[in-house]
């Protein structure tokens, strides 16, 4: 029990670094496209407004690559420190696209600094191109880590190996490992008790184990990952673009003054055709691949304790309206028909107890034949009913958090339209938006932008920050779906897994993300000081 605690202090902390990472990320893409947009319109009129909206958005920006950058070390320091277990994987799978990673960004720090110190010395369209070559590396780097994380999701180039245990998943994709070797390491996982850790930081484990991948670009083939990619990647832009938009139209309605208004108009029609295609296209996509991929995330997310029928849902997830939402009552009878132990299936796969045992003699694991035995024994069935049972409790909250974070995306749907009614002259759609502005805002033009601008900002948070905790905990109970648990990449480090731990690097984890939130704030609110002193600095420095 206290094990299990630990891990789930663990899961919360992990939480903790990620959401406040995911904000710094969402700025790093979404605000080089309002920049590249004001500096477009400067370069078209002149107006000195969009350079000093665009160096502002710089400035914010710089603050923000540098909290990025120190969060997105504290994740990945735990990923590698608090998940030592999940090297296996970065070795292997993660291997290419974290590599790729460091690469694209090293360049994202070189155009970036280059973007600041040319800014406003040289044209504003070549401004432009080292910000885009900037923004590509940047999202390119998202690419890759979104790759990683789909690969956790739906761990392609497994084949049927998940399947053997849990009948009611698919096959995912060609097999690209080693499945006797993949198998071997399970089992025995199960039969010492030892999380992976203590398992593969012997000095033998490399000359035992061997290679289990044999193609590291393997990550990259999976449709649900290129899905998955466009879903993060998209919505990354569209907080980013929501805080900028936030932000000047407080600006607009706190001083009552046009040119905010004017800068709105530059960017905001990038946020409004994101705003549109998310849910529409790139959100049905990601839904379809889920209620493929994840059958067992997908129940959850629709409540599905016991199949039943919906034509909307089953035409939208399924493309046949007939077609049932399969719950967790045909879960549990698919694992029943399960007839075999997992000794049978290890030799179906060529893996003798003697085999087993020779493996952990090698790795110096001291293995108690009898609960060996005893593994070799357990029914498939059994660890398949477990697995669904330990999901269960968690139905509900999945089911609520993806309906609210739907709820979140229809009031940012709706308000990025009547917003966009407001700014412009659309047909049908202005007419109703200024009613609605004498309603809401009483006839004050800018405090009805702010009021629509923050129903927006609160319905893509919510979007947001509720689709990841459906996307994270929905793949529970496993942080490989499928294949590992938390408990068995977990740290060895029994300090690591106490509540005293898990609040004092939480503590240290939010301080050092609200005193970067502010200083975010300040360098914004009060750019003309931050704007000599970088003058001071530049100008030092040459």
């Amino acid at each position: 029990m206290a094990e299990s605690l630990g891990v789930e202090y663990l899961l919360a902390l992990s939480a903790i670094g990620i959401y406040f990472h995911a904000i710094f990320v969402s700025i790093t893409l979404g605000f080089p496209l309002a920049i590249m947009a004001l500096l477009f319109a400067y370069s078209r009129t002149g107006a000195s407004e969009y350079m000093r909206a665009a160096r502002i958005l710089t400035y914010v920006l710089a603050v923000n690559f540098a909290l990025g950058a120190i969060t997105g070390t504290l994740v990945e320091f735990g990923l590698v420190q608090v998940w030592p277990g999940t090297i296996a994987a970065i070795a292997s799978f993660f291997f290419a696209p974290l590599a790729l990673e460091l690469i694209a960004f090293a360049n994202e720090i070189a155009f970036l600094i280059l973007f600041i110190v040319t800014l406003g010395r040289v044209r504003p369209m070549i401004s432009i191109l080292i910000l885009g070559v900037y923004w590509v590396f940047a999202v390119y780097s998202g690419l890759l880590i979104t790759t990683v994380n789909s690969w956790m999701n739906v761990p392609w180039g497994v084949a049927t190996i998940p399947g053997a245990l849990y009948p009611f998943l698919p096959e995912y994709g060609p097999l690209a490992v080693d499945a006797q070797k993949l198998v071997a390491l399970k089992i025995l996982l199960l039969a010492s008790g030892l999380p992976l850790q203590e398992i593969i930081q012997t000095p033998e484990a490399s000359n035992v184990v061997g290679i289990i991948l044999n193609d590291p670009y393997i990550a990259f083939y999976s449709l649900y990952a290129w899905v998955s990619v466009a879903h993060n990647i998209v919505a990354a832009l569209i907080v980013g673009l929501s805080i900028a938009l936030l932000g000047f139209s407080y600006r607009l309605y706190k001083s009552k003054d046009v040119k905010y208004a004017q800068i709105i108009r530059v960017f905001y029609p990038i946020l409004l055709i994101l705003i549109l295609i998310q849910p529409t296209i790139i959100g049905h996509y990601m839904g379809v691949n889920v209620a493929y991929y994840n059958p067992v995330k997908f129940a959850m997310m629709e409540g599905a304790y016991t199949t039943y029928h919906n034509p909307i849902i089953g035409f939208l997830a399924y493309g046949d309206p007939n077609h049932p939402i399969i719950g967790f009552d045909r879960f549990y009878a698919s694992c029943r028909e399960q007839t075999i132990t997992l000794g049978e299936l290890a030799n179906s796969l060529g893996l003798t107890r003697e085999n087993l045992l020779e493996i952990s003699n090698n790795l110096g694991i001291k293995l108690d034949t009898q609960r060996l035995d005893n593994v070799l024994s357990t029914k498939v069935s059994d660890v398949c009913i477990g697995d669904l049972k330990s999901v269960e409790p968690k139905i509900r909250a999945v089911n609520i958090a993806y309906y609210t974070k739907i709820f979140g995306g229809v009031i940012a749907f709706i308000s990025a339209i009547l917003l966009a009614g407001v700014m412009y002259r659309i047909p049908l759609v202005s007419s109703i938006s200024r009613r609605l502005v004498n309603i809401i805002g009483r006839g004050d033009y800018a405090k009805s932008i702010f009021i629509l601008t923050i129903l927006i900002a609160l319905g893509v948070a919510l979007a947001a920050v509720l689709g990841w905790y459906v996307r994270e905990v929905g793949r529970k109970p496993w942080t490989i779906y499928g294949l590992i648990y938390p408990s068995e990449v977990v740290t060895v480090v029994d300090y690591a897994r106490t509540l005293e731990f898990t609040i004092f690097a939480s503590a240290i984890i939010i301080a050092i993300n609200v005193a970067g939130i502010y200083a975010m704030y300040i360098v914004a609110s009060r750019h003309a000081v931050f704007t000599q002193l970088l003058e001071r600095f530049l100008s030092g420095r040459r």
